[in-house]
């Protein structure tokens, strides 16, 4: 579900407070559980003081969805503001148990300043930190190359990013990083069923989706190669 969705059941002045919370917030660097506090209210005063009286839970959800929503467009101001200098953007996805499969097959994945896939054809869509609830993706800026900017000097790559385990190499993506997980956590993250389907049936979890980027169910992955499952003994 959108932001956007959620918005639209909302009557206009709740939603109102709520926008301005979360700008005044942002602005301020609030945390997203200050933020969510703000939100909701305080136990102290009866949850009277919030802009909108829900479970924490729920506050917490559209504090992190909301926050993500202007960092993703703060980005594209700069980035529009300094495309001088930026030629595109990569995804980045976080490395851990709970991202989503949109996010999954998108991490690391390039595009250009308007959003056109840079060699695939996995679509940008609302981009990272928009594309779905709760979204914690983000993305980092691709600058043109000393030589595309005309400086004589030696570019250097990405040394290291962060995982749930701790840093990895800067060009570990999210399938690489995938792999080297134990089977227990790989059934976390993509299911039993699918976690066989890696380990005994060989299969790949780029196979898991559509060149589209589009998740597709196990019906449809057994519609497209039976041997697998059987080989995996589902």
């Amino acid at each position: 579900r959108l932001l956007s969705e959620w918005a639209s059941d909302l009557e206009a002045d709740r939603l109102r407070r709520i926008t301005n919370t979360v700008r005044q917030g942002f602005l301020l660097g609030d945390t997203n559980e200050q933020i969510a506090r703000k939100i909701r209210g305080h136990v102290s005063k009866g949850f009277q003081d919030g802009a909108l009286q829900m479970s924490r839970a729920n506050a917490a959800s559209i504090a992190k969805t909301a926050v993500g929503h202007l960092a993703a467009t703060a980005r594209e101001s700069f980035a529009s503001a300094n495309n001088d200098l930026i030629k595109g953007k990569q995804w980045l996805s976080t490395l851990d148990n709970r991202t989503t499969p949109q996010c999954r097959i998108r991490d690391r994945l390039k595009y250009t300043l308007d959003n056109k896939p840079v060699g695939h054809s996995v679509p940008y869509l609302q981009g990272p930190g928009k594309i779905h609830f709760c979204c914690r993706s983000t993305e980092t800026f691709i600058l043109k190359s000393a030589k595309e900017l005309g400086i004589d000097v030696r570019d250097i790559s990405p040394a290291e990013r962060a995982s749930m385990d701790g840093v990895v190499a800067g060009d570990t993506t999210y399938r690489e990083w995938f792999l080297r997980q134990p089977y227990t956590r790989q059934k976390q993250i993509v299911g039993e069923t699918r976690a066989k389907l890696i380990r005994d049936g060989g299969m790949s979890p780029d196979e898991f989706y559509t060149d589209k980027g589009e998740w597709l169910t196990l019906k449809q992955l057994r519609e497209r190669d039976a041997q697998v499952f059987r080989k995996a003994g589902i």
